[in-house]
């Protein structure tokens, strides 16, 4: 049986915004690959990224897409003749992209089998599921899953059981709740509330030291470490010349009521052994000279002490490699000697995940419990160090009011000032699956239609228009600073320097929005 699993190319134009192309090997189809070829099943495991040509193209829907066309990508699978087909996507925004290659897969190759996976279609199956083109959805985490697929397949049997989910299944629960059966879906954007009935309920791998390491051997990685080279790194101001992503625990126990993790990794926090993650990072550093690493685990350092040790295995490694969190740590699981020690073992930066300075939506609405004078000594010790810390936040909660986003935006801006503390903020995105999403759909808290995109909320406090002109302001504001410390701070000089020498579309970018915002 041959097995072809694809990433699709990338939509990066957004209600006619560009954004930058990021591009990094792709890791769930790695450890899915991994996962089904340890299982010593008869397949042929090959694995089709649309993204690594790095062309961009616009469509007939007046999309920019970023990798292979459509017809490109449809010929090269056609040309490889795969009995079953698994699309791999990561995020709702791009789910329009997963759809449209499962469409023209099962058009060109009707007998061959196609298989979707991801957090969007693990929250909407039946919304995957009423394309006549996508045969099954795996559900959450898809090496076990997507493995037990294959080999009910090879043995001539409907692929059936927990987390994998057929027409048939989606017609009988469809049946069971009085609704039509598969209705199709001609809105993405419209289709969750319509079509998502009940969630399937799944479990979460206890024991990842039982999964083997990702088969980074079925792609060719000197491909993705030259378009980081080239500006198309997985991850913004980043300095690797081989980077690489690496996650060492899945789920989360705290209950953010934006985040969508929750629905595909789970709330129980497992982890890999250290000496797993040991053979992990030497096995990249000594096969294919790995130099710097994407910390990703959604919660590096619920486990300090876990933490310490795995940054004690990276601090062994010479020549040094670089590291950093982009997918953001809590603030109160610092010590001024964690920070020093984090500097001196190759960090480049960290990301704190800060959210909001009001302590009210914090603990009311954000449910995220973090005390912010804990944040406070985090970044004065990263500033003592010298150690380059971003900080995530959001407004536009609702609950939230117009007063309290501002206080966000000047806690965000007076840190950046002060302490060079590069924020990240952005207006809430409702994110199926989330409490957060749930409750805008339940209490009518938007206009027309719930969409999966920024600023969609609407309360009796603001509507998305006050949001808008705020965030624009706040971008201005965020430029001035950027200017005045590459102008006045030597450290800033030479680090921004290289960040526009890098990144000049992005930067580019970032400045066409601060002058558009001063208007």
């Amino acid at each position: 049986m041959k097995v072809l699993l694809c990433h699709p190319n990338q939509k990066v134009t957004f209600e006619g915004m560009r954004a930058r192309p990021m591009v990094g090997p792709p890791l769930g189809l790695l450890m899915i690959a991994g996962r089904l070829r340890s299982s010593g099943l008869p397949c042929d495991i090959q694995i089709y990224d649309a993204r690594l040509s790095a062309t961009s193209t616009v469509n007939e829907q007046g999309e920019t897409i970023f990798g292979d066309t459509d017809n490109d990508s449809v010929k090269r699978i056609i040309a490889e003749k795969p009995d079953v087909v698994g699309i791999s996507n990561m995020f709702t925004a791009q789910i329009g992209r997963a759809y449209a290659l499962a469409d023209l897969i099962k058009a060109a190759l009707p007998e061959t089998i196609v298989v979707i996976g991801g957090p969007h279609v693990t929250v909407f199956p039946l919304e995957a599921l009423a394309r006549p083109s996508i045969d099954y959805v795996v559900l959450g985490e898809g090496e076990e899953r997507f493995t037990s697929l294959i080999a009910s397949l090879l043995g001539g049997d409907e692929p059936a059981g927990e987390g994998i989910v057929g027409k048939s299944e989606a017609t009988a629960l469809s049946k069971d709740t009085g609704a039509n059966p598969l209705p199709q879906v001609t809105s993405i954007a419209s289709a969750g509330a319509n079509v998502s009935l009940k969630k399937w309920p799944i479990r979460f791998i206890a024991d990842l030291d039982r999964l083997p390491l990702p088969a980074y051997d079925l792609v060719d990685l000197e491909s993705y470490f030259d378009l980081a080279r080239r500006g198309f790194s997985p991850r913004y101001r980043e300095w690797g010349k081989r980077p690489i992503t690496v996650i060492t625990s899945r789920g989360c126990p705290h209950t953010c009521t934006f985040c969508s993790i929750h629905t595909t990794m789970g709330y129980k926090y497992r982890t890999q052994s250290i000496d797993f993650v040991r053979r992990h990072i030497n096995h990249l550093v000594s096969k294919y000279g790995v130099d710097f690493i994407h910390f990703e685990d959604d919660n590096f350092t619920h486990l300090p002490e876990r933490y310490d040790e795995i940054i004690k295995v990276v601090s062994t490694i010479r020549p040094r490699i670089g590291w950093d969190t982009p997918n953001g740590v809590r603030g109160d699981s610092w010590t001024r000697e964690r920070i020093r020690t984090a500097k001196e073992s190759g960090c480049e930066f960290l990301t704190v995940a800060i959210e909001s300075a009001v302590p009210r939506i914090m603990n009311e609405i954000v449910h995220k419990k973090l005390d912010l004078e804990r944040v406070e000594e985090m970044i004065r010790w990263c500033d003592e160090f010298s150690l380059r810390l971003h900080a995530f936040y959001i407004i536009g909660f609702p609950g939230e009011t117009l007063d309290e986003m501002r206080t966000t935006i000047a806690f965000a801006l007076d840190r950046y000032r002060r302490y060079g503390v590069t924020p990240f903020l952005q207006t809430l995105i409702p994110i199926p699956g989330t409490p957060i999403y749930k409750v805008i759909l339940k209490m009518g808290f938007f206009k027309g239609t719930l969409q999966t995109k920024h600023n969609q909320v609407t309360t009796a406090d603001f509507n998305p228009e006050q949001v808008r002109k705020l965030y624009r302001r706040y971008h201005w504001q965020r430029m001035c600073i950027f200017v005045l410390r590459t102008l006045t701070a030597p450290r800033d000089f030479f680090y921004n320097t290289r960040l526009v020498l890098k990144y000049p579309h992005a930067l580019l970018q970032v400045a066409k929005e601060a002058i558009g915002a001063s208007r």
